[in-house]
């Protein structure tokens, strides 16, 4: 049967209309001025990266902290930040918590109490005060006034002078 079906292949071409242009494979020469990424991508028939939308819909999330001010968050310890509906919190026995209102890219924080949470018994506050790191992670959130994604999929709420790169957990 295969045998056949080959042998007949030259006579089927020929059953094509008399006035249609046979139908050659073309392939266009690369574009010179293309870098060789852009080429591979075409090569392959891979499309680019688009860019990465800067503002994000929504911050809500739970994230683990990144960075501070720019710098890797190296700390033998991580820092897990929830951001709910309209409160940033982290896990603290000074019961810092934020209030929050976004609008992309527009981002305003303000400090709460943690104790505003709606728990019995209500936890009591302790007198510690926060690591130098911690300390600097609060004030970049008391001062964010924006929101954008990273191009490493980051969240980064910045603002004053400051900032905190948060990534998903």
């Amino acid at each position: 049967m295969w045998a056949a079906s080959l042998a007949l292949a030259p006579l089927l071409g020929a059953c094509g209309d008399a006035d249609e242009p046979a139908v050659a494979e073309t392939t266009e020469a690369p574009d010179p001025m293309a870098s060789a990424s852009e080429r591979a991508a075409e090569e392959f028939g891979q499309r680019m990266p688009q860019p990465v939308d800067p503002w994000p819909d929504s911050i809500r999330g739970d994230y683990r902290l990144a960075g501070i001010d720019g710098e890797p968050f190296d700390q033998p310890f991580g820092v897990a930040i929830h951001i709910g509906q309209d409160r940033i919190e982290f896990e603290n026995c000074q019961q810092v918590t934020w209030r929050y209102r976004y609008d992309p890219p527009a981002l305003i924080t303000e400090r709460t109490p943690a104790i505003t949470i709606d728990i019995n018994p209500k936890p009591l506050p302790c007198a510690a005060t926060f690591p130098p790191p911690l300390a600097d992670m609060v004030r970049a959130i008391d001062s964010a006034t924006q929101a954008e994604k990273t191009p490493e999929n980051g969240l980064r709420l910045s603002g004053g002078g400051h900032s905190v790169l948060l990534f998903s957990q």
